[in-house]
Parts: structure tokens; C-alpha cells; sequence
């Protein structure tokens, strides 16, 4: 049995193979001849072979799409559960050769624990991966208006102040038509248009919010439970004792950026309207809590409500927990 840990980078990727203990590393370009060559080099080893990378985006996702093609069994792993093996084993190196060698010693871990089967890689449909690039751009042209603003405000020149206004308008347009676009491919993929529906059917969470969860979150069979979701996000707790010193606690923020600023907006609407959510944030006040942390605490949970909807199939009912 083969062990294949792949550490993908933009122009190469590290791979190290494991053999009865041993590992054997090559690098490869991060192409689609460096994806035959990987392929090749594999096969002729002559073994039953486990591929494993992480999921860190279009890099990887190539890869793991061409290993899928070619009948290879792939597991495309959570970041955070590769480091917390690596941190297990009390990894000293940190390259991409060392990162290779981990998430091999990682796929051998999963084999051995029986569970590598049901992690398996299986593509997205089309549809989705649409939705994860247009989801990026609208994130990115948002960004870009909101320069363009700044600049505005503080332009004291005619034509500068007319440039900025001409590009605020063709940003606007294009954000306007990726925003079309999104929608039509919603409406017409199923799966998608049930998963925006479930999301929806939390207070607080719109279309715009429920297009960048399932962009960001990804593969929601990723994750087993829901505090590996809120680690992901980054908005669980990371606390600091040491003997006798004070506890300090605050947002570990070692997670998807874009996925913690998605949810900031909606939990502002979820205290106001979702009154599950109002009478939870309201008790944090009450407990002195400041706005802030309640408001975190909102954000975390909404993320919590989203993973059970999407998990279980079952629209939300405010009513549940009675």
C-alpha cells in the first residue's frame, strides 16, 4: 500500500510517497504534464495507491480533479486537521518537503483508523465551482468600490473626482451582472437552488450571504462535526493561562477571512429580526459581555445553524430547540 502526501504550491507541487516506512520525495510542476508525470512515476511502484493533498484552493483542486479522472483515489483533507496531525507528531520542519512527508504519514493515519474510504475526493458539479469564482469576484469588485469611495471622499480635483465616479459606475455594472450570473446558475442546478433555499430559511441570511457560505465552506462532508467548521472560520476561542496568570480569551482568527466577514452583516440583521438569535445576544449583554463579543458569539452561531441546515437537509426552525 502507497501513501501519497502532496504539498501544493502556485507554480510546483512536493510529493513524498510512503513505503512500508520509508518515503520517497520528488517535486513536480503544478500542470497538467506534472499531474501525468505524478501519475506515472506512481504507477510504476506498482501498489494500490492513497493520494492525499489539502484543500487550499484552485491550486490543489486541479490536481485533485485530473487524480479523479485518471481512477485514482484521492482525499482532498481539511487544513486543520493535517496540521493538528502534524502538531501530534510533533513536527520540528516546516517546507514543503516536510509538509509532503506529514500529509502522507496523515493519509496512512486515515487508512489505518478505517475512514479513508468515506473521505474520498468526489468532484463538485460545475455549477458549484461557478459559484466559488464568481463569489470571489464579487468579494473582490466589493473591495475595489469601496477604494474607489474612499477616493471620492477625498478627491479634490474635477477630473480625478469624474474618473473615480466613471469607475464607481462600470464597477457597479459588474457587479450587477456577476450578482445575474450567480442566480441563473442557481436556478438552474438543483442542488444549489436547495442548499440557498435551506440557508435562507435562516433569519438574518439573503441570498448574498448564502452564495458565500457555500463558496467558502466548500465540501460540507469535510467537516464531521461543528466546531471543526467554526476552527475553519476562525471564530472559536483561543485562550492564554499560564499558573496562576489571568485567563485571556479572544477570536483565534486562524481561519477563512472571507468566511468570518460574511457572516458579520447578517448577524447585525439576525439580533434585530431572528429571535433565537436576539434573545442569545441579548442574554451575552445581560451577562456583561461587551457589544462586540456578543456579536461574535452571534456570527459563530449562525455559522453553527448553517452547517446543521446544510448537514441535515432540514430548514431551520426557530422553534427547535423547544
Amino acid at each position: 500500500m502507497l501513501f501519497v502526501g502532496i504539498d501544493i504550491a502556485k507554480l510546483t507541487f512536493d510529493v513524498a510517497v510512503l513505503i512500508d516506512g520509508q518515503h520517497h520525495n520528488r517535486q513536480f510542476t503544478n500542470t497538467l504534464s506534472g499531474f501525468s508525470q505524478l501519475i506515472k512515476w506512481v504507477s510504476s511502484l506498482n501498489q494500490c495507491a492513497y493520494f492525499c493533498l489539502e484543500a487550499t484552493g484552485i491550486y490543489g483542486l486541479q490536481l485533485a480533479k485530473h487524480l479523479y479522472k485518471n481512477n485514482q483515489k484521492v482525499v482532498v483533507a481539511n487544513p486543520i486537521q493535517t496540521s493538528a496531525f502534524a502538531k501530534m507528531e510533533m513536527a520540528r520542519n516546516k517546507t514543503d518537503k516536510a509538509d509532503a512527508i506529514s500529509i502522507s504519514r496523515y493519509c496512512q493515519h486515515l487508512f489505518n483508523q478505517g475512514g479513508i474510504e468515506k473521505s474520498l475526493f468526489t468532484p463538485k458539479p460545475a455549477a458549484f465551482e461557478r459559484i466559488q469564482f464568481l463569489v470571489t469576484r464579487l468579494d473582490q469588485l466589493n473591495k475595489l468600490k469601496n477604494q474607489e469611495n474612499n477616493r471620492l471622499d477625498v478627491s479634490l480635483d474635477k477630473a480625478a473626482s469624474r474618473s473615480v465616479k466613471s469607475m464607481l459606475t462600470f464597477i457597479d455594472k459588474q457587479i450587477a451582472m456577476i450578482k445575474k450570473e450567480i442566480v441563473t446558475i442557481v436556478k438552474q442546478d438543483k442542488l444549489l437552488t436547495a442548499q440557498v433555499g435551506l440557508l435562507n430559511s435562516i433569519n438574518g441570511i439573503a441570498d448574498k450571504t448564502a452564495w458565500a457560505l457555500l463558496a467558502y465552506i466548500g465540501d460540507i462532508s469535510l467537516f464531521n462535526n461543528a466546531k471543526q467548521i467554526t476552527s475553519y472560520a476562525g471564530l472559536n476561542p483561543s485562550i492564554a493561562q499560564s499558573g496562576t496568570s489571568i485567563n485571556r480569551s479572544s477570536l483565534s482568527k486562524m481561519g477563512c477571512a472571507r468566511l468570518r466577514k460574511s457572516l458579520y452583516m447578517p448577524a447585525l440583521v439576525a439580533v434585530r429580526f431572528n429571535p433565537l438569535m436576539q434573545a442569545f445576544y441579548e442574554k451575552l449583554l445581560a451577562k456583561g459581555k461587551p457589544k462586540k463579543v456578543a456579536l461574535v458569539a452571534v456570527m459563530r452561531k449562525l455559522l453553527v445553524i448553517a452547517y446543521g441546515v446544510l448537514k441535515s437537509g432540514k430548514p431551520f426552525d426557530v422553534n427547535y430547540q423547544n
